[in-house]
This record gives structure tokens, C-alpha cells and sequence, in this order.
């Protein structure tokens, strides 16, 4: 987004925001800051430690870890997990030096469609270059290596990767693979990947033996309810140190086994319901959180009758579960800012410009 858009933004939220009451405006800022908190994971360390090695290749050429797949189901948490990440290790800051601003981080979404040219495209756009409308990506791929080394990009890091999938022509999806390798192995400026998508991501990097060469992968699974603990970490996290509320008479473990069963386990739904319990909270402007905000945020959530909330029946693992997961819209949404409006996905067998 441009400086003059973001200005924009920021008068027409100004004028939209004034017709909030006091209750709005106390409730929605509290809840923005509550969900900027990170909630610990078991993938921290290890995503730490990957990002480590991907560094050390950089000097040794270790070629296991050039490019690191993150994959897992929708709302798993996998690009929070990388932002937390990136965001806490002080070597991604922005810097200035002798040739102006260097970045050594660039994080954004894959193009949408996906073809090498929107992928240039887009990445190109997010670093400040220009491009013409008719740019073709002889030309785009080329000025997008370019401008990765005048910004002094080391890693770049894909969101919503499982896009290149989409490629319908074989030979442009190997060449689109070909030239992600070359990023990382290139002599004179190699960058390390991450790849952060759902599922069909993992094709990328099974479909060719170098890809697979040059990588690895952390996969977020759905926590199953033997791994309770982890849960009712994340309720004393959101209540007490994010939100600095307390508990009434909260049974932990057995909220935690109420929530995997609503959720189906995916972790970033259990964290948005426990989120909607302190909302409800936060409402009646209380101090303390107490079972029935969770019934009350699971019906918010999925609009079930009383007989059907898992946080008020006695007999709730009964219940079919997973009416609380959230599910990803967004993530094959169309063409946002940073991608050319005019092009159209390629149909199978057609090759790209």
C-alpha cells in the first residue's frame, strides 16, 4: 500500500470510527491488543532453531536448508508462527547503510493467480519498483532477482504458497520451481524461503528431487486431546496475561477438551474462542471471565441452539464437534494489491507471456 493510500485509510477509518459509542471504542481497542499477544506454541523453538540453520547456510552452503516449507490446515497458526518468528530475531530489522535502505526481510502473499510474471509482479511492487501494466516476465523475473539484491533481501518468505499449485501448465510450474532454486543456490546473491501454505503446498516440494533436496518442513497438525495441556496454557495466556483479566471457578482442563472438540483441534479457532470468551467479558465490562462467556462465544461463533453448545451440556463430547473452526475465505481470494487486475489464470495447456 502506497504512503497516500495508507493516509487515505487512515481519514476514512477516522470518519467511520466517530460513529462508535464508548463501549465500541473501549471493547474493539482492548480486543485489537489482546490479539496482537502471541500465544506460546511447541513450534516455536523448533521453527527457531530452522531459521538458524538457514542462516548458517548462507555461509556454509548446508543445501537442507535453503528453502523451509510451513504447512498445515487452515487458521493452524502457521503464519503467525513465522511472523512471531522473523518479527523477535533482531537480524530481519530494516537498516540504513552506505546505499540507503536495506531490508533483509520481505514477507507477502503469493500472486493471485499465480504465474511467474504476477510473482514477480507482485514482489517487485511490494519493494517500491514500478512496473508497467505490460511487463512481461522475461523481463519481470529478472528485475525482481534485481531489486532483491539492491534491497539486500536474505529471506523472502511466501504466504498462501499453496497458489503456485495452481499452475495448470506443467512445464511452466517446473520452470516456476527451477527458478525458485536458483534464488537459493544463485552464487552471487542467494536468499533463503519460506513457504507458508495449506496442504497441496507440499506437492511443490515433493514433485522434484531438488526442491526436496533443498528442503524441510514443519507441519502443524490439529491437537488432539491427549495434548490438553497446551490448551489450557493458551487460557491462562489470553485471560490472565493477555487480556489481565482473572478466572471465575474456571475449570481448565475440562474447558480445554470442551474447546478441542469444538474446534476439531485446529489451534487458531481455540485461540480466537477463548479471545471471543474475554470479549464477552470485556461487554459487561467485568473483571473475570467465567463459563458462560464461552457458551455464550461459541453461540456467537455458530449460532447453535441451547441443546447443541458444547459449554453448557453435561453430555457434551455427544455433541458433533468442529462447529467452531474457523474456515479461510481469504485464502484463494482474487487479485489484491500487487497483482495485475487484467491477467486471468492460465488454462491448461496455455503458456504464459
Amino acid at each position: 500500500m502506497t504512503d497516500k493510500n495508507v493516509e487515505r485509510r487512515r481519514e476514512a477509518d477516522k470518519r467511520l470510527f466517530a460513529s462508535m459509542t464508548a463501549d465500541d471504542e473501549r471493547v474493539s481497542l482492548r480486543m485489537a491488543e489482546i490479539r496482537g499477544m502471541n500465544c506460546t506454541t511447541p513450534r516455536d523453538d523448533q521453527l527457531r532453531a530452522h531459521i538458524k540453520a538457514m542462516k548458517r547456510s548462507l555461509r556454509t552452503g548446508d543445501k537442507q536448508h535453503k528453502i523451509l516449507f510451513v504447512t498445515g490446515e487452515s487458521n493452524a497458526g502457521k503464519s503467525r508462527l513465522v511472523q512471531n518468528a522473523l518479527a523477535a530475531d533482531p537480524a530481519f530489522a530494516v537498516y540504513e547503510d552506505d546505499e540507503g535502505k536495506g531490508r533483509p526481510l520481505l514477507f507477502d502473499d503469493a500472486a493471485s493467480p499465480c504465474t511467474q510474471r504476477n510473482f514477480a509482479i507482485r514482489f517487485l511492487r511490494k519493494l517500491g519498483f514500478p512496473v508497467r501494466s505490460n511487463i512481461q516476465k522475461t523481463v519481470a523475473w529478472p528485475e525482481m532477482v534485481n531489486q532483491l539484491c539492491a534491497h539486500r533481501v536474505r529471506f523472502l518468505v511466501i504466504d498462501e504458497a499453496q497458489r503456485t499449485m495452481k499452475i495448470n501448465d506443467d512445464q511452466e510450474l517446473q520452470e516456476f520451481s527451477d527458478n525458485l532454486i536458483t534464488l537459493v543456490d544463485s552464487k552471487d546473491w542467494p536468499i533463503r524461503l519460506i513457504l507458508i501454505g495449506v496442504e497441496p503446498l507440499d506437492m511443490l516440494r515433493k514433485r522434484d528431487t531438488q526442491m526436496l533436496n533443498r528442503s524441510k518442513r514443519i507441519k502443524l497438525l490439529p491437537i488432539p486431546a491427549q495434548k490438553s495441556a497446551r490448551v489450557v496454557l493458551w487460557l491462562k495466556e489470553v485471560i490472565v496475561d493477555h487480556a489481565g483479566l482473572y478466572s471465575v471457578d474456571l475449570d481448565f482442563e475440562d474447558l480445554a477438551q470442551r474447546l478441542i472438540h469444538a474446534c476439531h483441534g485446529n489451534a487458531g479457532s481455540i485461540i480466537e474462542l477463548i479471545r471471543g470468551a474475554v470479549e464477552v467479558a470485556l461487554w459487561d465490562d467485568r473483571s473475570g471471565v467465567r463459563c458462560e462467556d464461552f457458551a455464550q462465544a461459541y453461540v456467537d461463533r455458530t449460532s447453535c441452539l441451547p441443546h447443541d453448545n458444547i459449554f453448557e451440556m453435561k453430555k457434551w463430547d455427544n455433541i458433533p464437534g468442529g462447529a467452531a473452526k474457523l474456515h479461510d475465505t481469504g485464502a484463494e481470494r482474487g487479485n489484491v494489491e500487487g497483482d495485475i487486475a487484467t491477467i486471468k489464470p492460465l488454462k491448461k495447456g496455455e503458456r504464459p507471456r
